[in-house]
């Protein structure tokens, strides 16, 4: 592409960045400006109901973080590698396709007084959850999935894999393979990913909603109840609840850190010692259960749901916020992948790794200044803050596994900028791209706290209507929002599946 067109288009790539990310200033300042003051920090902790709240915080996000993870690497160790881990990967996406709202709900349905269990078996009455344990243990089973499929990647390099056959053939056992080998391996990666869901489990306001302890509820809810009341020192706690999420976030990275340390410092000498432990049977349990779970969250949900009561002003809101997200997404992504800088831009994943209550308190504080609150395409900016930063973590590998060697026959053929990013570029990343897209459609579904501010409440989406009627109301109802926002995602994910396999059918270059 002539010159003239690549410093325009550079430019555009960081304005389109810009706009999504401009949020970011106005929630920064939202934490700090408050926190100078010592009064607004004494009516914070004088206020009865954060010491509860605070300890609800903790159990659940600990129990979430360390019960993934604990699942993640018993699956792994009893299946990596192997067939069994290869047919786990494929029904991996299935499951990530089910929104966390839509698994809370099946567990509302089920677990919760009043749900199905308790009315078949009246004994099994569910004691007060105070500590937010129920929440924790959800969050742990959905993350868990996350967690393998990024695990599953990671685990993709074949030196790897043939290291553990050759440890394996010397008589190690699996334990031993994964604490000396794939844990160092795979650990700054495991780490960022880590981290990440840590930062979505502190700031869960609509799953909290859902599952959560209501009075007091977790940190997050009871910030964001605090932000959306008008009073001034009320606002002024939520923003010091939402700084306070942060340094809990800071808490657990250090924590996980020096456990880490720790770990690594107690691993025993290399003394050529073999073991001998079956530890197989709880990661092919979980290996199983996962798959089901998510199938059963489909299966009970359409059993019980009332499909006359489906609001479609809901479901047409959701699926055009969806579609929109994405293919806006999809368009800024190739422009910064391809005219945006080549390394760094690592504030680009800041979304990902903060907690969520603080940038959509940002986003709402430009958009008040701004004038466009309640607008609908306010709704979709207010999206775009997540769906983008998720679908770069799925395109951004596969562009860089792009083999230079096909860009540089190109450009000794005379070809432009232009002609290679569309006719060699482009066709290579089809596949990923529509992986992408899918995981973009997922997250914008997803989203609760930007649509119900920015929208001021004028554009319902199976998502806030979900959380509104877990509250309290009819259970078929209930199951109806929570099925089509189960089904929407899958869809996509389906017809990202077949699309892939179609392409892969018809090009077999690009398999």
């Amino acid at each position: 592409m002539a010159a003239s067109l690549r410093h325009p288009l550079t430019l555009l790539a960081w304005l389109l960045m810009a706009a999504i990310y401009a949020p970011l200033i106005p929630a920064a300042a939202s934490l700090i400006v408050p926190a100078l003051a010592a009064d607004r920090w004494r009516a914070l902790f004088t206020d009865p109901q954060l010491p509860q709240a605070l300890l609800a915080t903790l159990v659940s996000t600990g129990l979430a973080a360390a019960g993934a993870l604990t699942i993640a690497l018993a699956v792994v160790l009893a299946l990596w590698p192997g067939a069994g881990w290869r047919r786990l990967t494929t029904q991996l996406p299935w499951l990530l396709a089910v929104p966390h709202v839509a698994f809370a709900t099946v567990a509302l349905l089920l677990f919760a007084e009043g749900g199905q269990l308790w009315r078949a078996l009246p004994l099994l009455s569910p004691p007060a959850d105070r500590y937010g344990i129920g929440l924790g243990v959800v969050m742990a089973i959905k993350e868990s999935a996350f967690l393998l499929w990024v695990l599953s990647a990671l685990l993709s390099e074949k030196r790897l894999t043939q290291q553990v056959i050759v440890l394996q053939s010397l008589g190690y056992s699996r334990p031993q393979c994964l604490n000396r080998l794939l844990l160092p391996a795979v650990a700054p990666a495991l780490g960022a990913v880590m981290l990440a869901s840590v930062a979505w489990s502190l700031s869960a306001v609509d799953v909290a909603q859902i599952l959560g302890p209501g009075n007091p509820p977790t940190l997050a809810v009871l910030g964001w109840q605090w932000l959306s009341q008008g009073d001034e020192m009320q606002q002024t706690k939520g923003a010091l609840a939402s700084l306070l999420l942060v340094l809990l976030l800071a808490a657990f990275a250090l924590t996980g850190y020096l456990l880490w340390r720790g770990w690594r410092r107690g691993l025993p000498a290399d003394n050529g010692l073999r073991g001998r432990h079956n530890v197989a049977a709880p990661g092919n349990a979980f290996a199983i259960a996962l798959p089901l779970s998510g199938a059963l969250c489909g299966v009970l949900l359409a059993l019980m749901a009332d499909s006359s009561a489906l609001d479609p002003e809901a479901l047409y809101n959701s699926l055009l916020l969806g579609l929109a997200a994405t293919g806006l997404a999809l368009a800024i992504l190739f422009l910064w992948l391809e005219w945006g800088p080549q390394r760094g831009a690592r504030w680009a994943w800041l979304p990902l790794f903060l907690p969520a209550l603080p940038l959509v308190a940002g986003q709402y504080l430009l958009a008040l200044r701004l004038g466009v609150d309640g607008r609908y395409f306010a709704v979709l900016w207010g999206h775009l803050l997540w769906v983008l930063p998720w679908t770069l973590f799925v395109l951004q590998p596969a562009w860089r596994r792009i083999d230079p060697r096909l860009i540089l026959v190109a450009r000794t053929l005379g070809w432009s900028r232009g002609k290679i990013f569309c006719c060699v570029k482009c066709p290579l990343l089809i596949r990923p791209t529509l992986l992408a897209a899918a995981a973009g459609f997922s997250v914008s579904i997803a989203q609760y706290m930007p649509t119900l501010w920015l929208g001021a409440g004028r554009y319902p989406t199976l998502t806030t209507e979900a959380v509104a009627l877990s509250s309290g109301g009819d259970s078929g109802i209930l199951a109806a929002q929570a099925l089509w926002q189960l089904l929407l995602p899958l869809l996509v994910f389906a017809l990202a599946a077949l699309l892939s396999g179609w392409i892969g059918r018809v090009r077999q270059g690009l398999r």
